[in-house]
């Protein structure tokens, strides 16, 4: 589960960008881009504060 956990940041890095490059509007892509990077940093935030110690990893 932590290997999971730590590769996710991977896989945002990858999948992120490729998904708003798709946008037919490059700065409405961004913009897309940027709230997803901050959703997902709030999420991942949150998992290792909480989830992580009470899966017993911290």
């Amino acid at each position: 589960m932590a290997k999971l956990i730590l590769m996710s940041v991977l896989i945002l890095t990858v999948a992120l960008p490729a998904k708003a490059a798709r946008d037919p509007h490059p700065v409405r892509g961004f913009k897309k881009a940027i709230l997803w990077f901050f959703l997902f940093n709030a999420a991942y935030t949150y998992g290792v504060l909480v989830w992580v110690p009470r899966l017993g990893f911290g």
